[in-house]
């Protein structure tokens, strides 16, 4: 096999670093080449040292970080409403959601994406040319090679996916003078090639040697996602080859849908579950980079409900739309129990939802919990107490009671999160609370300094058969696709098949909202509007008029980066 770095290259031109938020051109920046690889890359442990920085900066692309609020806050998934003065923020939360992007946004999170997708591209170029020219031959490098290829691959697709024609780089070694963004149909077709190229290449065992590392799993399941939007980025239906690569990872018997909705987001890195396919490591301790996704999203009172001491976790941010929230099934079944608490007896009324996936969303009063009894949060959850109203701010002397207030501004108020949200800003004390707030990464109890260890899932098996399904469905394949959907509906609703579709169901929309429900804050709603055709369309709560001429399906390129490669252009309508 010849060497990956000379695979199939479109551009002619220069490349990217490591270092988090350098830009694709800018070439005055150390880089791991200060390192000599004649007394580096000697050995298995220092060749794995060297590819780390290749997948740490993942950690600046997934969840609540740039590029997942780029796509996230873009659709009808996500919202950050100006409460009061809180989540303003120079306006760039605004600019998202509405899509008024501006291509100078150097406030907002922009620059920070493309700089964050490139740099991680750069990162797999330098090992791979690192590699190829070692002193001292690395026994596995045709494997190595090929997993920096396919991690390179999952960078350049998420570029693709917001800007359409980029800069495509494979070689380390040239002049960034003439780097320039080539057409996307041709990006998506030299990723496609790559990616094809290595898998034979890379690891088929699943287990914790492959544990947030790429394997041919993850190149069948980016190849997926790519043929599901190949009408998009090419113009052609690729529905067949999507549907061949999902059968690929169906058919390894490698995951398995997990009997817990709940249980592939669960706990220090989600070690105990066979349906994550990929997932980025996340850290509470510092050492890397943490899962904010929960803090960003509950009041900080609300910490109180998982175990967390009052009052330095949650910042009150992201929500939902009630557009989003009304896919949802919130039928319910509901009991009372009496619970001992702080030494006395309190009369709840608990809820269960029918479908699991509903319980990620916090919604009416919230009450103290300690992170593990209230777990899973579909099943048994605390919805009424005969307890007074409130303890504020985690005052511990309030002992009768369980119900969470919120001290503001100098008002009182229950901490009473509810759905409808009809506008975007309010300074009022009561918006503090509007949006239901997402919980699926539940938080581990206890201290903490605001970030989780829940691992990031990037790729599972329930996307895996959502995607299947669909291309089944452009194929004509109705039977197919039911069995796909109602794997997946089945267990959402806990084994019964009593909400299994029948053929009538089967339609665009719907499997649009099914996807909805299931992969909410995954990063794939705003690629899954666009294929739909909706994306840029009108939407109602918080109101979102449709853009007048669809230009803001690709994001502008920062000034920034024109600024430093004059060879860029601009994309059309910015």
């Amino acid at each position: 096999m010849k060497k990956l770095n000379k695979l199939k290259i479109w551009a002619t031109a220069a490349t990217l670093f490591w270092l988090g938020g350098t830009s694709c051109t800018k070439l005055d920046v150390k880089t791991y080449s200060v390192i000599p690889s004649s007394t580096f890359w000697q050995n298995p442990t220092e060749i794995a040292e060297g590819k780390a920085p290749a997948y740490a900066q993942l950690a600046q692309v997934v969840g609540h970080n740039g590029y997942g609020n780029e796509v996230e806050i873009s659709s009808d998934e996500q919202v950050y409403p100006t409460r009061g003065s809180d989540w303003y923020d120079g306006g760039q939360w605004g600019r998202i959601y509405f899509h008024t992007y501006l291509p100078s946004d150097v406030d907002g999170n922009l620059n920070g994406v493309w700089s964050s997708l490139f740099s991680g591209a750069g990162n797999c170029n330098f090992v791979i040319y690192t590699l190829n020219n070692l002193t001292t031959p690395d026994p596995t490098l045709q494997a190595d090679l090929a997993e920096m290829v396919a991690l390179r691959s999952y960078y350049y697709y998420l570029a693709m996916d917001l800007w359409g024609n980029i800069p495509y780089v494979t070689n380390f070694k040239v002049d960034p003078s003439t780097v320039t963004n080539l057409p996307r149909a041709q990006v998506f077709d030299s990723i496609e090639t790559n990616l094809k190229a290595v898998i034979p290449y890379l690891p088929t065992n699943v287990d914790v040697s492959t544990y947030g590392k790429v394997t041919k799993y993850f190149a069948y399941s980016l190849l997926a996602r790519m043929y599901l939007n190949a009408k998009v980025y090419t113009g052609k239906d690729r529905s067949a080859d999507c549907k061949a690569m999902c059968d690929a990872i169906i058919s390894s018997g490698s995951y398995a849908l997990d009997a817990s909705y709940y249980n592939p987001f669960y706990g220090a890195n989600n070690t105990n579950t066979r349906e994550n396919i990929f997932v980025v490591p996340e850290s509470s301790n510092g050492l890397i980079a943490g899962n904010g996704q929960i803090q960003a999203n509950i009041e900080f009172n609300s910490a109180l409900t998982f175990g967390i001491p009052c009052c330095g976790f949650g910042n009150n941010g992201s929500s939902t739309t009630h557009d989003f929230y009304s896919l949802y099934d919130t039928a319910s079944t509901y009991a009372w129990d009496v619970a001992t608490i702080n030494g006395r007896k309190v009369t709840r009324m608990l809820r269960t939802f029918n479908d699991q996936r509903t319980g990620q969303w916090l919604i009416g009063q919230q009450f103290q919990g300690d992170g593990i009894t209230n777990y899973p949060p579909d099943k048994n959850w605390v919805v009424a107490t005969s307890d007074y109203c409130c303890t504020y701010n985690g005052d511990t002397s309030v002992s009768n009671t369980t119900q969470i207030g919120d001290f503001y501004n100098g008002i009182y108020t229950p901490v009473v999160i509810y759905d409808t949200m009809n506008q975007f800003s309010n300074p009022a004390g009561y918006f503090r609370h509007a949006g239901v707030r997402n919980v699926k990464y539940w938080p581990q109890p206890g201290p903490s300094n605001g970030a989780m260890s829940n691992a990031y899932v990037v790729f599972r098996l329930a996307d895996i058969y959502l995607m299947r399904a669909e291309a089944e469905y452009n194929l004509g394949m109705t039977g197919p696709a039911l069995d796909d959907v109602n794997i997946v509906r089945t267990r959402a609703y806990n084994g019964s098949t009593a909400y299994n579709w029948k053929a009538s169901d089967l339609t665009g929309a719907n499997i649009l909202a099914e996807r909805g429900r299931e992969l909410a804050y995954e990063n794939v709603r705003r690629t899954d509007l666009v294929r739909f055709g909706l994306y840029t369309k009108a939407q109602n709560y918080p109101p979102k008029p449709a853009d007048p001429d669809d230009h803001t399906i690709l994001l502008p390129i920062p000034v920034n980066q024109l600024n430093t490669n004059k060879n860029l252009k601009q994309n059309p309508g910015y």
